[in-house]
C-alpha cells in the first residue's frame, strides 16, 4: 500500500497575530489532555524514554520547539512533545480507531500512514491527524505501547526566543556544582544536542 505524502503545518500570514509561548504552552496541554481523555484512560500516562519515563505533567512545561517553516523572514516554531503508555491491549486497532473518530470529530485530517502485522503477530498502527491552522496529532500503536506526539500552532512571536534562553540557562545552571561538589570532568559538564532538544 503507498503511503500519501503529508505536508507540514503552514505557518500564519505575517499579518496574523501570532501566540506567544505561554498561548501555545496552553494549548499543547490542552491538546494533549484532551487526546488522553479520548482514549478512556487518563491514568498512567508518561514521558517517553528520553524523559526517563516521567509521569505526564503538563506543568513542567517539557517541550521541544522545533522549527516549522518561516512568516516573512522570521523562523516560526511550534511546542511540540510526546505521551506514552502501556498498550490497552495487544491488538492496536481498537485504540487507533477510537483516536481516529475522535479527531475527525474535531475537524482534523487523518492519515493512517502504517498497519503492519508481522508474522509473529506483533502489530503496529500510525497515524497523522492535521488541522488547517498547523495543530497535528501523531499516534503510533503496537502491542506494546501507545504514543501520541502533540504538536500546537506555529507561531514567530519574540516570547518564544525568550522563554527559550531562559529555559537553557536554567539548564545550564542546573548542570553546574555546588561549591560542595567536586567539579565535574568537561565531559560530564556539557550541554548535549539532547539537552538543548528536550530539556526545556
Amino acid at each position: 500500500m503507498s503511503v500519501p505524502a503529508v505536508s507540514g503545518p503552514a505557518p500564519q500570514s505575517s499579518g496574523t497575530p501570532q501566540k506567544t509561548i505561554h498561548e501555545l504552552l496552553t494549548q499543547w496541554a490542552d491538546l494533549t489532555n484532551a487526546a488522553i481523555a479520548a482514549t478512556g484512560d487518563i491514568e498512567g500516562w508518561f514521558r517517553g524514554p528520553i524523559q526517563n519515563g516521567r509521569p505526564w505533567d503538563p506543568a513542567a512545561e517539557e517541550v521541544s520547539l522545533p522549527p516549522c517553516g518561516t512568516v516573512g523572514s522570521k523562523t516560526a516554531h511550534q511546542v511540540s512533545n510526546q505521551v506514552t503508555h502501556d498498550a490497552f491491549e495487544k491488538d492496536p486497532h481498537p485504540i487507533a480507531d477510537k483516536l481516529t473518530a475522535y479527531w475527525e470529530s474535531e475537524g482534523f485530517t487523518v492519515l493512517r500512514t502504517v498497519d503492519w502485522t508481522s508474522p509473529t503477530g506483533e502489530m503496529d498502527v500510525a497515524i497523522r491527524a492535521t488541522r488547517s491552522d498547523g495543530v497535528f496529532y501523531g499516534l503510533g500503536v503496537t502491542s506494546q505501547v501507545v504514543a501520541i506526539d502533540v504538536s500546537s500552532e506555529c507561531s514567530t512571536h519574540p516570547s518564544i526566543d525568550t522563554w527559550a534562553e531562559k529555559r537553557v540557562e536554567e539548564r545550564w545552571k542546573s548542570l553546574q556544582p555546588t561549591p560542595s561538589e567536586p567539579t565535574p570532568s568537561p565531559a560530564a559538564d556539557a550541554v548535549t544536542d539532547d539537552d538543548w532538544f528536550w530539556g526545556f
